[in-house]
């Protein structure tokens, strides 16, 4: 009669009254975090030259996988800045110049990585990121946001036939902002206001306005005036539809399916490498700096999250996805705003779901100048400055690595 007190029961029944106390505010921040993994996701996957879905499938995939068989406690998975670089010249070379089939290729080369940064977790190489330098790190951010910057100006201007690597990109800037008033004078005022308004946003100090994090500002915003033009003007969208989204109108039966002929490929596999280091080095050092910033200070399981990565990257691959990798701002949105387990992932994962589902024809309404806004704001802050700055005070040294790790990055 008394067994039903037995203590060594009551530990098992604390946490799962603390997990559904922690719920409302776990599915709060997940949905916060969705604000900003969709427009970014759409993004991101634009500037790989992917299907704007993929960003939002891998997004999906990491949220679901890493949530179930992670081995961190408040980080957030889904498409990474780090990899845009390597998926866009994956794509556009893998292909020989064919877009999609790159596309395919890139597809079979993100599940083959899968399975590496799934083996990286089984041999327990979490380690790693205790002796990898993370000013060499921040130097390969930096060139990678300024590759991502590069490319997205011009998109953010309306103009889509702007060629050559990042340098040339970047000399051809001051042509562009000559060039797009007379080409897509709307799409491309539309885009620099866009960027202006996030250099902006952190100077509105009125704190219900902050409920909406700034790229879903811009997205809303950009959605909004279409439909004034349409409702209230009654005239048609003054945006070129090549500059819109596209989402296909039968999903599932409309997915990719990877192509494995090159498998044994150098270029091929050479792509598959690359995808794997840069993936397991951004998710091992964002899951060490993520876990500075849980209010419990608990450690994460590295091994066990790299697996999760590995199996959510696969998982997306096959449904037409982006690589999966820890994401470390909208991990930082998810701490801010009371993300206190796992459940917070799965839920920006479900509510992105919804948004494809539920509001299809309003994502289909966004301009891509918009999401190049937010892409290129996303290139200057992880080049800006007071980054190479900032590992300056640390010691002359690091600033070196930086430094060495940007130009050979930027360059090859």
């Amino acid at each position: 009669m008394y067994s039903s007190f037995n203590p060594i029961n009551m530990p098992k029944k604390k946490p799962i009254l603390a997990f559904v106390k922690e719920l409302p505010k776990n599915i709060f921040s997940g949905f916060v975090v969705s604000l900003i993994a969709l427009p970014l996701g759409l993004g991101l996957a634009i500037a790989s030259e992917a299907p704007p879905l993929a960003g939002i499938i891998a997004a999906v995939a990491g949220g679901v996988v890493v949530a179930l068989f992670g081995g961190s406690h408040i980080t957030i998975a889904g498409p990474g800045n780090g990899l845009v670089i390597v998926l866009l010249a994956a794509i556009t070379t893998l292909g020989g110049g064919n877009l999609y089939e790159g596309y395919l290729f890139t597809l079979a080369a993100i599940i083959l990585s899968g399975v590496l940064l799934f083996l990286f977790g089984v041999l327990r190489l979490g380690a790693m990121s205790e002796f990898f330098p993370a000013s060499a790190l921040q130097g390969m951010l930096a060139a990678i946001g300024i590759g991502i910057l590069a490319k997205q100006f011009h998109l953010m201007l309306g103009l889509t036939t702007v060629s050559g690597g990042t340098i040339d990109q970047l000399i051809a800037i001051p042509d562009s902002l000559l060039l797009f008033l007379a080409l897509h004078p709307f799409s491309g005022v539309l885009g620099a206001a866009g960027l202006i308004f996030l250099f902006l946003y952190s100077r509105i100090r009125n704190p219900l306005f902050h409920l909406i994090p700034a790229p879903m500002w811009v997205v809303v915003g950009s959605i909004g005036v279409g439909y004034y033009y349409t409702l209230i003007l009654n005239q048609p969208l003054p945006i070129d539809p090549e500059l819109l989204i596209k989402i296909p109108d039968q999903l599932i039966s409309s997915l990719p399916r990877p192509n494995f002929t090159r498998i044994f490929d150098l270029e091929f596999l050479g792509v598959v490498i690359s995808i794997t280091l840069i993936a397991n080095i951004e998710s091992l050092l964002s899951i060490k700096a993520v876990d500075k910033l849980d209010p419990k200070k608990r450690r994460s399981n590295v091994n066990k999250d790299l697996r999760a990565l590995g199996m959510a990257s696969v998982v997306s691959g096959f449904l037409g996805g982006l690589n999966v990798v820890t994401v470390i701002a909208r991990s930082s949105v998810n701490a801010n705003n009371g993300g206190s387990n796992r459940s917070s992932n799965f839920f920006h994962a479900l509510f992105l779901v919804l948004f494809v589902v539920l509001l299809g024809d309003q994502i289909q309404r966004i301009p891509l100048t918009a999401l190049a806004a937010i892409l290129v704001f996303t290139g200057y802050k992880l080049a800006a400055p007071e980054n190479l700055i900032r590992i300056y005070k640390i010691g002359p040294e690091q600033a070196l690595i930086f430094l060495v790790t940007l130009i050979t990055t930027l360059f090859s």
